[in-house]
């Protein structure tokens, strides 16, 4: 079931639909154009509206109630438009991958959607590019809003978004002026072809060159940064007035100051807007946040509702197939798959070894993204698990290289770091406690201590392989699989749980975890 090809004939398929059900409606006046409206609130003030982490389409489940969804998101929005036209909608980035659903679309149904909805700014997140610098540039090109970014290079450090280090949009008779952060790439795409520039030295520069071109009554910086690090930005660009960032929370919108600077962060999967009520008091402009949840209590939009709908019937029929049966449910408690062995690491690293009979098979513990509890492993099941769309191939990596790898991926345990080696074929033992570099012990292949001097075969993915995770002990091995001819992780786990037919996996001691 190749993504892509979902993809096109879902999009196409969904044209038909929205064209058959749509009525005439009139679109949102541009920020720019809201003062002429009848509201006179609008001659003197101005509203963002911010949201982040947009995965779902659809409403997500949480406490025996959903939230989210684009269809309510859009009915909260043309709310506040109508009580305010001189409103800003701003995406703050994430709205590729990191789910199913993200990995079997790429984002552009977001995209779709948030043109429908008029968004008016948009931010990048890391998992923007979960498919790669192609992708995320399509996505670009998809949309009918601006995206912006500050601190985000191409190869030859060149802004990734060609101009779009910052933006100055009037919203009413305010003028703000937003530059955009993006930082943890490292943990999405591993590639030479984009990097990440240091996120306060990029601000300085983005806020300097855009007041030096434009005026600017009031400077909003987007980012996908958490609460501390937004709060070394307000105290390191002071110029900045307001500050949105990646949610801190699934369920739960955080607003705080770092002195007179408000710090927001939304729900996460469109569960709150960030409204940011902009007013001129005695010649200072005065910046006072909330938050309107996007829950149950709101009606969805009824256009954006047949989306929501389409994709939920598109992906039941992709996504039914029956692999294998589950006998022991296939578990990642608290993301100890990012510090210890787990069935689920086992019989994923198992996969890949046994799709390409290498020596060893490889994860990383960042890469499983759900569990499989049965009774049946389905295509929907392999998807979920691995949504990353990463290629499995095969290196020929040195013992060196393997322990290497192994002291990397261990390296940030302490964090949950996404590097953590879930293998097949090896064993090894680590110390958390240890210093970073000396922690891994009794490396074993096949049962028998590893040889530094020797080469073994390694299934692995392209995402490790590129570095991904700080993990780069495999640069220096020869490729005998490269990406361009090797299977998607998702395929290499649906080949294993149809050859096997029950999926029965334990943990077996391959990883032993020392004081």
């Amino acid at each position: 079931m190749p993504r892509p090809l979902i993809r096109l004939l879902s999009i196409a398929a969904l044209a038909i639909v929205l064209a058959a059900t749509a009525p005439a409606q009139a679109q949102a006046a541009p920020p720019d154009q809201a003062a002429d409206a009848d509201n006179p609130r609008a001659s003197n003030s101005a509203t963002l509206l911010y949201f982040n982490d947009a995965h779902e389409i659809g409403p997500v489940l949480s406490g025996g109630q959903d939230r989210g969804g684009v269809a309510r998101l859009s009915t909260a929005i043309d709310t506040v438009r109508e009580d305010n036209p001189a409103t800003s909608v701003v995406f703050g980035g994430d709205l590729a991958g990191g789910t199913l659903f993200g990995g079997l679309y790429k984002g552009f149904p977001m995209v779709d959607a948030f043109n429908k909805i008029g968004v008016d700014l948009a931010n990048f997140g890391q998992h923007d590019f979960d498919f790669g610098i192609d992708n995320a540039r399509e996505l670009v090109a998809a949309s009918e809003f601006p995206w912006i970014t500050s601190n985000l290079v191409d190869a030859e450090g060149e802004p990734f978004v060609a101009g779009g280090t910052w933006e100055v949009q009037r919203i009413g008779k305010v003028r703000v002026g937003f530059i955009g952060l993006t930082d943890a790439i490292d943990t999405t795409l591993a590639s030479d072809q984009l990097d990440e520039t240091d996120p306060v030295e990029a601000a300085r520069a983005a806020v300097a060159d855009m007041t030096a071109t434009e005026k600017v009554d009031v400077v909003v910086a987007v980012t996908q940064h958490s609460m501390d690090d937004n709060r070394v930005l307000a105290q390191a660009v002071p110029e900045i007035d307001a500050i949105f960032g990646e949610e801190m929370a699934e369920y739960e919108s955080v607003i705080s100051y770092s002195g007179r600077v408000p710090l927001m962060a939304p729900e996460g999967n469109i569960g709150s807007l960030i409204r940011l009520d902009i007013t001129k008091e005695g010649g200072e402009y005065i910046v006072a946040p909330s938050v309107i949840e996007v829950d149950h209590t709101v009606t969805p939009d009824p256009i954006l509702r047949q989306l929501e709908k389409f994709y939920e019937a598109d992906m039941a029929a992709n996504l039914s197939t029956v692999l294998a049966t589950v006998q022991t449910p296939l578990l990642n408690p608290d993301n100890a798959a990012r510090r210890q062995e787990t069935a689920l690491g086992n019989w994923v690293a198992d996969a890949f070894r046994a799709y390409h009979g290498t020596q060893i098979g490889w994860m990383n513990g960042g890469g499983l993204r759900a569990e499989a509890p049965g009774p049946d492993f389905t295509t929907r099941d392999a998807y979920s698990i691995a949504p990353f769309d990463n290629k499995v191939m095969v290196v020929q990596a040195s013992g060196a290289g393997i322990v290497a790898a192994l002291e990397q991926g261990v390296g940030h345990v302490d964090i949950l770091g996404g590097g953590f080696p879930q293998v097949s074929g090896i064993s090894y033992s680590y110390s958390p406690s240890a210093a970073v570099g000396s922690r891994v012990s009794d490396v074993r292949v096949a049962g028998e201590p590893i040889d530094v001097a020797s080469t073994y075969s390694v299934a692995v993915t392209n995402y490790v392989v590129g570095g991904g995770d700080g993990v780069a002990g495999f640069s220096g091995g020869s490729v005998l699989v490269p990406a361009s001819g090797a299977p998607s992780d998702a395929e290499a786990i649906m080949a294993h749980a149809k050859s096997l037919g029950v999926v029965d996996a334990t943990t077996e001691g391959r990883i032993t975890v020392l004081p």
